[in-house]
């Protein structure tokens, strides 16, 4: 059964639910691999340990898995025992994509400063990959009567589950942030969401533009701003919205990389 988030003392009350899940430890391979565009790919990934009922839940859109990155030199794949340790592979938060044909499918940005990126850069059909969690679901609510969604690539793959998994009665409205450099694309269903594209690689560039973007953007009593990408981008973005009135428990905005820093962020800009 969901139930309530865990709340933060000093915070507004969530209006996401928490539903628990039993981790599992998987190795998976590559079955198909689809070029988004020339910055993004998207995989499927399948195997003998990917149980036929993985916890995908319905808008439970920024779930996500800990991959376990493959040693670069030989490709295999060590499952650490615990969690990461400094001496032990490298892992990563991605956002589930979907699950559906008895796969698992994962969007990844294409880059060279990371462990993740250049493992997708050069992956192929039946490359390896470890795959941990999912340790629970956040489930959105459905009664918003608008959605404001603010993404950039990293968080591409969350808005796109919002876009197809919200009811067709919730106006969408989406501002994505193309930092990569690549040119627009669909998310989500054709004609879902009023989407404003922002194409720029200039992050100080792209802050100012989001924010005027979104001030354009009429907000309700039943408004739900959701918002994922780079952490002072994004702490921006909650300034922005609060200002307008629009009350924490509504404010769903989380950093989600910070230039300069690679791996996890410090809980303090997430």
């Amino acid at each position: 059964m969901a139930q309530p988030a865990e709340q933060t003392p000093g915070r507004a009350p969530s209006i996401v639910e928490r539903v628990p899940h039993t981790p599992r430890r998987r190795v998976l391979e590559v079955v198909e691999v689809e070029e988004l565009s020339p910055t993004m790919r998207r995989f499927r990934l399948a195997g003998d340990d990917l149980e036929p009922d993985f916890p995908f839940v319905p808008l439970g859109a920024t779930d996500h898995v800990k991959l376990v990155l493959p040693d670069e030199a030989t490709g295999e794949v060590t499952l650490p025992e615990g969690g990461p340790a400094p001496d032990g592979p490298p892992m990563r938060e991605y956002t589930i994509r979907g699950f559906r044909d008895g796969s698992l499918v994962l969007d990844f940005v294409l880059h060279e400063h990371g462990p993740a990126g250049r493992w997708a850069a050069s992956a192929t059909v039946g490359s390896r990959l470890g795959v941990l969690g999912p340790r629970g679901s956040q489930v959105h609510p459905t009664w918003p009567t608008h959605y404001l969604l603010v993404a950039d690539p990293t968080a591409f793959a969350a808005a796109e589950r919002f876009c197809e998994e919200l009811p067709a009665t919730t106006r969408v409205s989406l501002v994505a942030l193309g930092l990569d450099g690549s040119p627009a694309r669909p998310l989500g269903p054709d004609g879902r969401a009023d989407v404003t594209w922002i194409e720029t690689e200039d992050l100080a560039e792209a802050a100012g533009r989001l924010l005027a973007a979104v001030a354009r953007i009429p907000l309700d009593d039943r408004t739900v701003a959701w918002g994922a990408g780079e952490a002072g981008v994004m702490r921006s973005l909650r300034g922005h919205l609060r200002d307008r009135g629009l009350p924490a428990e509504r404010v769903l905005v989380r950093g989600y990389w910070r230039h300069g820093w690679s791996g996890s962020l410090p809980r303090e800009d997430r």
